[in-house]
C-alpha cells in the first residue's frame, strides 16, 4: 500500500528462528534451523544509528514488502548497517519474502501477525528481534474484532532487554484522507489510550512502546486525531523534535506519519532521548525503488543493566 497513511490466530509456531502467529502448528513448534544458503548481510551500506551502549528500536512501514525480488536482501542489509536491535515492521505483503529476510538475519529472529484481509490478501505486520541483546514474550493480537478502529490488528510483543521489561506494540492505522478515515485512526487513538492507561494503572506493564505508522501528523489535524495519545502526563512521542525540525517519514508528501510513543514510565530507563529519522532515501540508491516510500524512526536509549 502506498499510504498516507490488521482475528488472533491462537496458535503459535517458530518460523525461521521465530514465532509465528500465523495459521497452523501448535504452540511454540520448533523450525527446522536454516540459513537458507545466503550470505552474511553487509554492514556499512549506511551509517549506524545504533550502537553496543544503546538499545536501538525502530519501526520502518516497508511499503508493500518486497517492492522488489532484491527487496529482502537490501532490507537485511540496512538493518544490520543500521545496528538495531529490535524492528517493528509494517506492510509485510508477502510471506515468503518475509521468511527470506529472517533467513538472512542469523543474529535475529522473528514475530509475524496472522491477520489477513481476506484469505489471499494482507499487509501484516512483524517484528525482527536480535537474540543476543533482547528476549521476546509471548506475542498477542489486539482487539483483533474492530477491524473498523484497527483494520490491521496492533501486534504486542513483549521483550526483555537486561534488567528492562517493555510490552512493545506495533500499529498500523487507517490510511486515507477522508474524513471518515479520520475518524476511523480517532476512534483508534481513543481506543489504545484506555488499553495503555489501564496498563499504567496495574493491568500489565506499565512500559510501553507504541510504535508504527499512525497515518496522522503531530499537528494540525492530526493533534485532534491523536489527541487522547498527546497527554503529556502519560505519553512521550518520541520523535516530537525530529517532527518540529521537518524531519518527514512518508517521502512523497514530506510529512511526518510514523511515529514512536512511550509511556512515561519509561522516562526511568529511556530519560529524555529522542528518535531520529535516518535519511535512508538519500543515503541508499534508489530507496524508494527499492525499499519503501516510507523512511524508519529509531528510538536509543542506554543499555539496560545486564
Amino acid at each position: 500500500m502506498r499510504s498516507l497513511v490488521a482475528v488472533l490466530v491462537a496458535t503459535l509456531a517458530l518460523v525461521a528462528g521465530g514465532c509465528d502467529l500465523r495459521e497452523g502448528g501448535s504452540p511454540l513448534d520448533a523450525a527446522p534451523p536454516s540459513d537458507g544458503g545466503y550470505p552474511p548481510p553487509n554492514a556499512g551500506v549506511v551509517p549506524a544509528v545504533g550502537s553496543a551502549a544503546t538499545f536501538d528500536i525502530a519501526c520502518w512501514n516497508i511499503e508493500n514488502f518486497p517492492a522488489t525480488p532484491a527487496t529482502p536482501g537490501i532490507v537485511a542489509d540496512l538493518i544490520t548497517s543500521l545496528d538495531l536491535d529490535a524492528v517493528m515492521i509494517e506492510e509485510v505483503a508477502d510471506v515468503a519474502a518475509w521468511d527470506e529476510l529472517v533467513a538472512r538475519l542469523p543474529a535475529y529472529q522473528a514475530v509475524l501477525s496472522a491477520h489477513r484481509y481476506t484469505p489471499t490478501s494482507y499487509q501484516k505486520l512483524g517484528l525482527l528481534y536480535r537474540t543476543a541483546t533482547v528476549t521476546a514474550g509471548e506475542p498477542e493480537l489486539l482487539f483483533p474484532t474492530n477491524p473498523t478502529a484497527f483494520p490491521r490488528p496492533p501486534l504486542r510483543v513483549p521483550l526483555t532487554i537486561g534488567t528492562l521489561t517493555v510490552d512493545v506494540i506495533g500499529v498500523h492505522l487507517k490510511a486515507g484522507t477522508t474524513p471518515a478515515d479520520a475518524s476511523r485512526r480517532a476512534d483508534a487513538a481513543r481506543i489504545l489510550d484506555g488499553y495503555l492507561r489501564a496498563q499504567r494503572a496495574g493491568a500489565g506493564d506499565p512500559d510501553v512502546i507504541v510504535l508504527g505508522d499512525y497515518n496522522e501528523t503531530l499537528d494540525g489535524s492530526g493533534a485532534a486525531v491523536l489527541a487522547p495519545l498527546l497527554a503529556t502526563d502519560a505519553y512521550r512521542f518520541r520523535d516530537a523534535a525530529s517532527v518540529a525540525d521537518g524531519h518527514a517519514t512518508f517521502i512523497p508528501a514530506q510529512v511526518a506519519i510514523d511515529h514512536l510513543l512511550t509511556t512515561v514510565e519509561l522516562d526511568a530507563a529511556a530519560g529524555a532521548a529522542a528518535a531520529v529519522v535516518p535519511p535512508l532515501d538519500r543515503q541508499y540508491p534508489r530507496y524508494e525503488t527499492l525499499v519503501s516510500d516510507h523512511l524508519p524512526v529509531v528510538l536509543s536509549i542506554p543499555q539496560p543493566a545486564p
